[in-house]
């Protein structure tokens, strides 16, 4: 599945990157065409940062901004579906710490299915949406140019989505990759048989692997 499919059905961004700084408020440039951005010289790479580089935030609200959205509830993903299928070729684009080291356990190639499933999700909540909104209309009141130069028209990410890596491979093959993933430390969560094929999963340690996104322009609480 390519990314623009990924986005018409499941209206989110897949996340082709693995960025330890990415929490809620992260801010994203070019998302519509290939993959998302999450830098750009000269601009800040969070909301809050912005805030802060403009003057309205002193250090210590954005250190305790910067922590309440890193620690955003993690919740139950409420979506129509239950599992996010992922198309095979598009496995080795997606630079995630799990895939990687599935990757050196396993040609990914040989792969008959690739999913994240228990989905879950971080949603940036309504207290924190007022806050950030507040912010923008400080920043657009009294600092028009920088609010115009630096981030109207990025996008911010506001929800994040989790989930157990899940791959599918033949039974065949199940003895060479078992020996390998010991190889790896990687603990398997469960395992399923279905029929000539094995389903694996894996826990998603805290890494997210898509986002909602929202424009700053149209940003509001």
């Amino acid at each position: 599945m390519e990314l623009k499919k990924f986005r018409n059905r499941y209206d989110l961004e897949l996340i082709p990157t693995s960025h330890e700084g990415i929490i809620l408020g992260t801010l994203v440039w070019d998302p519509i065409f290939g993959k998302p951005a999450f830098e750009h010289r000269g601009m800040p790479d969070h909301i809050y940062n912005a805030f802060l580089d403009a003057g309205i935030m002193d250090t210590e609200e954005w250190q305790k901004a910067l922590e309440a959205a890193r620690n955003e509830e993690l919740k139950e993903a409420n979506l129509a579906i239950a599992s996010v299928d992922i198309n095979v070729d598009l496995v080795t684009s997606i630079d995630q710490p799990l895939i990687g080291e599935l990757e050196s356990a396993l040609k990914l190639k040989s792969l008959k299915k690739f999913s994240f499933g228990e989905l879950k999700v971080r949603l940036m909540s309504p207290l924190l949406r007022v806050e950030i909104d507040n912010y923008l209309e400080k920043l657009k009141s009294g600092n028009w140019k920088y609010y115009d130069g630096k981030i109207r028209r990025v996008f911010m990410i506001t929800e994040l989505y989790y989930g157990s890596v899940k791959i599918v491979i033949d039974k065949n093959m199940a003895n060479d990759f078992n020996l390998a993933l010991k190889k790896t430390g990687m603990e398997i969560s469960k395992e399923l048989e279905l029929g000539t094929a094995i389903e694996y999963s894996f826990k998603h340690k805290d890494v997210p692997f898509a986002m909602k996104l929202e424009m700053i322009k149209g940003f509001a609480s």
